[in-house]
């Protein structure tokens, strides 16, 4: 604010400044302390707990706020005019009664937000003289909510401005430090938009706002308008794209009053077809939708010889994939298996899985993949919920899957005579685009995974006229994610539906950048797809490790731009793709060719990839404007059939398609929040929800407090996900029941039983009291960051040159004040990423371990013994 303002300065008599809104009061009596003091007590109420207005600004606020301020300006018709003047009268008010509703109907659904402050100007008396004026600010506040009608929040605001009017003494800065506002940014006025009607002839208001709606009757009848903005928060485009949403809502809120407020347009056409259609929708026809095991059939048939599967030294033939998947496909029916049923597939990464994922297709069933590193609780919950009828594995695992299931078993390496006697032809069965082709499992909020079904259709429509990747029979696709990540799904089946080669890639080579960067060149990987999390720490170490790929594909959660920036300037690879995508709707919905990084805006995610369709609704559904925050919904044949087994959820977040034209079509509800761009890209914000992602992987904090607070030992628990810099780990917070206290690592190892190893948290901390908000909620803000100490009884110095250095290194990384040899990686809060700036420091200071070797000895005395004796002389 300027300090103009904040001092009230007093005016002349007769400035007309003092009109600002044409409904200020006259000078009256002699102002006294009493009355100020009663002001004083007004504006404590009334502004208690203040919000922060959340503006569609374009640039993060600076730190010293500017001064200069540019114009946009607009009219409003005088049949509006005419027909705001008769709504006025009716309601008891004023025209700027009207103005101001229509501004805070505005600003409410820019911001996804209820309580609404917007300033206007008054005329405020001084202390001691009866004819004394200044010009004074107060703050409008109002609770504008979408079902209510637009009549409603005018004649509420009657009554709203009279009393401010009435208490429009005390000066504003003294009126707005009353309350402490809650979250505001640093430097953010408490009502940052100014709204005035002032007479034709009246000076301009003062502008120390981030925006100034100034309107002043004409003599044609029309409304003059101006929009006053900060140039440093907002572009001139959006100012004026501003301008159009308030007269558009303004003309339709005096013709039908009683609309509810969340239901008046902002649009107007053009930027509604663009919205709606040019931006949204990516539809290409095709003739037919083939099934996936066909898409890879038709290679088989016409490149037999042609290398499908590369793991390690050996390889496999598209031929050999396609006989193996057949024999195993005829073994499953001939067991009993019908169309339509779910087939859990439980194999490491390599050719047997994808035989057995292209069989059960074959079979006409649904895969379900499952980890073999999965706890057994958890696998047996997606066997049984699954209610899948076999499982196809191998030997060295049938002990562990017994503990979780009692379905039958078929054990690849225990049935090779039978499977040799079976046809090499497919099975005669007639299999659609609508059949499920797959389930996977995700963190569910209410603390019970879910299942996602995927058809064949969603798939086939990721591969074919793929336009975000147009994959060809030379490509070779690295496969790095789990089956059970829906990553995988696009890593096997894109490359064997172009006839191209999929390379797998081991976890342990994934997490090294130099040992990744080696497999790339070695096996001439031209497509490799990344999490954001792995990205940004490969980038980090090695950001010309991508400079021979063609594409690079990387998403999952909120990306860092400076480490776009360093590959970019680095070597980028041919296509550098920002992709975004939830299982609901098959790994991949939107994309974004990066080509440079804008330092003031995040890297966009795109817009929709090929038959996909996207739009950006508020809660009431409707489209939101260019720039302004919504929720992302997804649409087309890549929107997966639902939930398997729970039809509320699946209604719930599965939505008919109020905007398509095909029977049946559906949006999923993503609960992401997003905004379009100018440049009709999408831009990720947030969330609506306490969902969260992990290096890549999606989580509900809620099944893990659920899983916690079945410890015997815990009476609540609370789990957040906590930024250090660009990394992200999980923290637990345990309120223990009277008379316990346990240990946090037992605490970790009871989750880490129940839940995969990305859902166990970093660290867990013991709390006598969760801190609370006013409302007597956890106040997740206010948790304690946990305290990262080594143990001290058993601690055990280094020793060694080599030792000092990783200890060095591990207290940096981990930020600790010192770490012992014996002291383990993960268990002092470390992970696979934060693993990966401990191999390439210390490789840098002239260590070379590997991400490999710190996954399996996890402390230093072990690295440095196995380095020991890798340099020992052999006799």
């Amino acid at each position: 604010m300027s300090e103009g303002l904040l001092k009230s300065d007093a005016l002349p008599d007769g400035d007309p400044r003092g009109a600002g809104t044409g409904e200020g009061t006259g000078p009256g009596d002699r102002l006294t302390e009493a009355h100020l003091a009663e002001q004083h007590a007004y504006w404590a109420h009334r502004l208690d707990g203040l919000p922060v207005l959340r503006l569609p600004t374009d640039r993060p606020r600076p730190t010293a706020p500017g001064t200069a301020r540019a114009v946009a300006g607009f009219r409003v018709p005088a049949e509006i005019v005419e027909q705001a003047d008769a709504l006025a009268s009716r309601v008891g008010g004023t025209l700027f009664t009207v103005l101001l509703s229509a501004s805070q109907v505005l600003f409410s659904r820019y911001g996804r937000q209820q309580d609404i402050p917007l300033a206007t100007m008054a005329t405020g008396r001084l202390p001691g003289r009866p004819d004394g004026r200044f010009a004074n600010a107060v703050v409008l506040r109002s609770a504008v909510r979408a079902d209510a009608a637009f009549m409603r929040l005018a004649e509420q605001n009657v009554q709203l401005v009279e009393e401010a009017m009435a208490n429009a003494d005390l000066p504003f800065a003294d009126s707005v430090n009353t309350s402490t506002p809650s979250g505001t940014d640093r430097g953010s006025p408490p009502a940052p938009v100014l709204v005035v009607l002032r007479d034709a002839g009246a000076a301009e208001t003062p502008q120390p706002f981030d925006l100034t709606i100034d309107c002043r009757p004409t003599g044609t009848g029309e409304l003059a308008g101006a929009l006053v903005y900060d140039p440093e928060l907002f572009e001139a485009a959006t100012v004026q794209r501003m301008a159009r949403h308030l007269t558009v809502l303004l003309a339709a809120a005096v013709r039908d009053p009683v609309t509810p407020v969340g239901d008046l347009p902002l649009l107007g056409e053009e930027e509604r077809h663009a919205l709606l259609g040019e931006w949204a929708v990516n539809q290409v026809d095709l003739p037919v939708w083939p099934c996936v095991h066909e898409l890879v059939g038709e290679r088989a048939r016409s490149q037999p010889d042609a290398v499908a599967v590369v793991a390690g030294a050996g390889s496999t033939t598209y031929g050999q994939l396609d006989t193996a998947a057949n024999r195993l496909a005829h073994l499953l029916v001939s067991g009993g298996t019908r169309r339509g049923g779910v087939v859990a597939v439980c194999l490491p990464r390599g050719p047997e899985l994808v035989t057995a994922l292209l069989a059960v297709l074959r079979a006409g069933c649904a895969y379900l993949p499952l980890d073999p590193g999965y706890p057994a609780e958890r696998l047996g919950f997606m066997l049984a919920d699954a209610d899948a009828s076999v499982c196809v594995t191998q030997r060295g695992l049938v002990g562990k899957l017994r503990e979780a299931t009692d379905a039958g078993f078929v054990v690849l390496d225990e049935l090779e005579r039978e499977l040799a006697a079976q046809p090499a032809v497919p099975p005669d069965l007639a299999v659609s685009g609508r059949d499920a082709a797959y389930v996977i499992y995700t963190s569910g909020s209410t603390g019970r995974p879910k299942g996602t079904v995927v058809e064949h259709r969603s798939i086939t429509r990721l591969l074919c006229e793929a336009d975000y990747i147009p994959l060809r029979p030379d490509d070779v696709v690295a496969q790095g994610a789990d089956a059970s990540f829906d990553a995988a799904t696009f890593e096997i089946w894109a490359p064997l539906a172009a006839g191209a080669r999929m390379v797998v890639v081991d976890k342990d080579t994934m997490l090294d950048p130099v040992a990744l960067t080696k497999a790339l060149t070695r096996y001439r990987i031209s497509t490799l797809v990344l999490t954001t999390a792995l990205f940004n720490q490969v980038a980090a170490a090695r950001p010309d490790a991508f400079a021979t790929l063609r594409h690079l594909l990387f998403g999952g959660e909120a990306v860092n731009p400076d480490r776009v920036a360093q590959v970019l300037a680095a070597g980028p690879p041919g296509r550098l793709i920002h992709s975004y995508g939830p299982t609901e709707t098959t790994t991949f919905a939107t994309w974004h060719l990066v080509e440079r990084v804008d330092g003031h805006r995040t890297v966009p995610i795109g817009r929709p990839v090929v038959n996909t369709t996207v739009h950006v609704l508020d809660e009431r559904l409707n489209p939101v404007p260019t720039g302004v925050v919504g929720e992302l919904f997804i649409g087309g044949p890549g929107v997966a059939r639902g939930y398997l087994a729970r039809p509320g959820l699946t209604a719930e977040r599965f939505l008919p398609d109020v905007f398509g034209t095909g029977r049946g079509d559906r949006l999923y509800r993503t609960g992401d929040l997003v905004r379009w761009s100018p440049q009709g890209t999408l831009e990720y914000v947030g969330r609506v929800d306490r969902q969260i992602k992990v290096r890549g992987f999606r989580i509900e904090p809620n099944e893990i407090e659920l899983v916690l607070q079945q410890h015997p030992e815990v009476e609540a628990a609370v789990v957040i996900a906590r930024d250090d810099g660009e990394h992200k780990r999980l923290v637990g917070y345990v309120r223990p029941g009277p008379g316990h206290r346990p240990e946090p690592a037992a605490l970790r190892d009871f989750v880490g039983n129940r839940l995969p190893e990305f859902m166990v948290p970093a660290a867990v901390v013991l709390l006598d009291d969760f801190p609370l908000t006013p409302s007597g909620k956890v106040d997740r803000a206010a948790l304690p960051a946990p305290e990262r100490v080594a143990d001290t009884e058993d601690h055990v110095a280094p020793r060694t040159d080599d030792e000092r250095v990783l200890a060095a290194i591990w207290a940096d990384v981990l930020d600790l004040d010192r770490v012992g040899v014996t002291d383990n990686f993960y268990e002092l809060g470390g992970d696979s990423i934060l693993g990966i700036k401990v191999v390439a420091k210390a490789r840098a200071a002239g260590v070379p371990i590997s991400a490999k070797a710190l996954f399996r000895l996890q402390t230093i005395a072990a690295l440095s013994d196995e380095a020991a004796a890798d340099t020992a002389p052999v006799d």
